[in-house]
């Protein structure tokens, strides 16, 4: 009995210790082989990462696992590289920076930029300040940010991870602050480097800080000071490995600058490159976003290899513009050619096609560098800064050299003036829409002599219309003799028909030039007069509950006054039609008008307010030369009725009418009169030899011509 017991007993812990180890120990603890492996896996043996490969045989237990192994620990590092953003700058313009701007350890790119000045609003949200620069994403995972980079031999060991550049998390390697705010960074350096650790790519960002120096305006620095709108950043390439690298990267240049009241503007993106000539000085192209789709469908993007010294992307008051900045940049003059040490080509890019209109497409620049040969240990850095800026003048000057973006035409002098002028009226206290109506007076007062000589002409002209009248009748379809006939009518009264179209001439360049300064003026951006919130666009009065065609569903008041204002000088001063040739050029004018309305709806209501102030000052000025033109008008003088003689005396005259004829020093000719009165003479002589000579259709074949007794 005892013995089955105890057979009982053995059979029974037996079976118990065996379901023990079987199912309740593995689910407590690990095996020690596990945990042992989990161990090797984050921890590398400081042995076997120090011997030589030929160390380690083959044949010997765990020799294999080691060599697979080893790959696979600076995949855990490269993995656990936290997602990060950095805010380098403040939006505080106190703080002496210009710009915010925002990095992501996501392929190290730069996603946003804000311009912190209070003159560069949001306009669409005036309380948010305007960004600048922004992330472009396509879904799928597709994003692209400004100063991407792509380096292929990186990305090529990095696609055993489904990794690449873009898609990695950079490790931070120093965050520096600002020393005078510690709550503030200005410049960030992060790194990249392969699963072998071959190969490291390091990008380092800095915003520098420039506060307003003691005793000189705020407004006066910001709009002179090019340095505080330049992002800087480095490319260091670094070779780890033990044999030579040949390396090469492609920077991608400024995204998403925003496209301003796209509707209504006229000034697209559009990509500048300015290319070093060999005396240092820089030729601009630009390439529009129509060209470069062009090229993209021909199969034949072009890539550039001179030397550049700005690349990038602007719009009508803004750019972002890609520059060389390193000590290491050294251009060289190479078989006629200016070839960049740090570049050997560079390329438009379309980043997104516009779907309703090809002229909003989002282009930018890509930079492709040199080879890159890197003995081991061996290491390269360019250096770049990327001007993130309003389009002033001086502001794109030396060192950047981009002035030429400013689109100021064959008028540019001018333009410079009228921005001149209208920047010196607003810094004596007048807003800018003041300042525009006393830059009109300015500009229409200094033209005042020519609109005085404009006026009496057209007066003249009205006087003698009655006789013109009855040219045409007397000569009827003969054009000829009735050209002679008026050419002598207006001899006689000393009228000049060019002389009109001089003050039009004359007043074509300013016009050009203010329109052209109007239109490119950032100061006028967001800037308010009366009910119109914004100068630099229309006034949009208020929004209709239907669309017109060409015109839109906004009503802008301001066009259709300056338009009105055009229509009632061309009936005030244009004379009624006499014959049907005048009657279809008033017709022709009328159509003329509907078109400028169409034309002028969509301009900015700072051009509006100048038109607008112009006509009135038109108005005013040729009523009170209609006026005085009748006071001085002489009287009919000569012999032969159909001649009117208009004289138009000055003060000087009038002051000396009480002296004797023959005291009085004849009156100077202008060089319009000199120059009509020699037509007049040799039209004389033509006549004259006309009349000595016999009609050739009396002449025989053979014969000579008899003289006449």
């Amino acid at each position: 009995m005892e013995q089955k017991r105890l057979l009982l007993f053995v059979t029974l812990s037996a079976s118990m210790l065996f379901a023990w180890q079987l199912f309740i120990a593995p689910k407590i603890a690990p095996p020690p082989a596990a945990k042992n492996a989990a161990v090797e896996n984050d921890v590398q043996d400081p042995q076997a990462a120090d011997a030589p490969l030929v160390a380690i045989k083959p044949d010997l237990p765990g020799a294999k696992n080691a060599a697979d192994e080893q790959p696979a620990l600076p995949k855990a590092a490269l993995l656990n590289n936290p997602e990060r953003t950095i805010l380098l700058g403040s939006l505080d313009p106190e703080t002496g920076y210009f710009l915010q701007t925002k990095i992501s350890t996501t392929g190290a790119s730069l996603v946003e930029a804000h311009l912190n000045d209070p003159l560069y609003r949001d306009l669409k949200n005036p309380k948010q300040p305007l960004k600048i620069l922004g992330q472009f994403d396509a879904g799928k995972k597709i994003k692209r940010s400004s100063l991407d980079l792509d380096v292929a031999q990186l990305d090529a060991k990095l696609a055993a991870l489904n990794l690449d550049s873009h898609s990695a998390n950079w490790k931070i390697l120093e965050l520096v602050k600002d020393p005078d705010n510690p709550k503030l960074y200005q410049s960030v350096l992060l790194s990249l480097t392969a699963p072998d650790g071959s190969i490291e790519v390091q990008k380092k960002y800095e915003l520098k800080k420039y506060p307003v120096p003691e005793g000189k305006d705020f407004r006066e620095f910001r709009d002179t000071d090019q340095a505080g709108y330049m992002v800087h950043f480095d490319i260091k390439v670094i070779n780890h490995g033990q044999a030579v690298q040949k390396l090469e990267y492609q920077l991608l240049g400024p995204i998403g600058i925003p496209l301003e009241n796209a509707e209504n503007t006229r000034k697209y993106r559009d990509l500048r490159i300015g290319f070093l000539q060999d005396d240092k000085s820089v030729e601009t192209e630009i390439f529009t976003a129509p060209d470069i789709i062009e090229q993209i469908n021909a199969q034949q993007i072009e890539k550039y290899s001179r030397a550049f010294q700005f690349a990038g992307v602007d719009i009508q008051y803004f750019a972002a513009l890609l520059t060389p900045d390193g000590k290491n940049y050294d251009p060289q003059l190479v078989n006629g050619e200016m070839q960049s040490n740090y570049s050997a080509s560079i390329e438009p890019v379309l980043i997104q096609r516009g779907l309703l209109d090809e002229t909003q497409s989002r282009i930018t620049v890509q930079v492709n560098s040199k080879d890159l040969d890197l003995a081991p240990g061996g290491e390269i850095t360019h250096s770049y800064a990327m001007y993130t800026g309003p389009k002033r003048e001086s502001l794109l000057g030396p060192p950047l050299n981009a002035t030429e973006i400013m689109d100021l035409g064959i008028f540019g002098p001018v333009a410079k003036l009228m921005l001149w002028l209208l920047t010196t009226l607003h810094g004596i206290g007048l807003s800018y829409g003041i300042a525009i109506i006393c830059l009109t007076i300015i500009v229409r007062g200094s033209l005042y002599p020519l609109s005085r000589k404009q006026a009496i002409g057209a007066q003249k002209m009205k006087e003698l219309q009655p006789q013109i009248a009855e040219l045409k009748k007397k000569y009827g379809d003969d054009r000829e003799k009735l050209g002679r006939a008026q050419m002598e009518l207006f001899s006689k009264n000393n009228y000049n028909p060019l002389a009109g179209c001089l003050p039009i001439f004359m007043q074509l360049p300013i016009f050009f030039g203010l329109y052209t300064a109007l239109n490119n003026a950032v100061q006028l951006r967001g800037t308010p007069f009366l009910w119109v919130d914004n100068l630099a666009a229309p006034d949009a009065l208020f929004q209709m509950p239907f669309a017109i065609p060409f015109l839109g569903d906004q009503f802008n008041l301001l066009p259709i006054v300056t338009v009105g204002l055009f229509v009632i000088q061309q009936k005030l001063f244009m004379p009624p039609p006499t014959d049907k040739d005048q009657e279809l050029q008033h017709k022709i004018m009328n159509y003329m008008m509907i078109g400028m309305g169409f034309m002028f709806y969509h301009v900015p209501a700072g051009l509006c307010v100048y038109f607008i102030a112009s006509s009135l000052w038109g108005i005013c000025e040729r009523k009170l030369l209609d006026y005085q033109s009748r006071r001085r008008t002489a009287a009919i003088v000569g012999t032969d009725p159909n001649v009117i003689e208009v004289e138009a005396k000055s003060k000087k005259t009038q002051n000396r009418k009480n002296k004797p004829l023959e005291d009085e020093p004849p009156a100077k000719k202008g060089w319009f009169a000199r120059l009509q009165e020699i037509a007049d003479q040799a039209q004389e002589q033509a006549a004259l030899n006309e009349r000595k000579q016999p009609n050739s259709r009396d002449r025989g074949p053979g014969k000579k011509s008899k003289k006449r007794r």
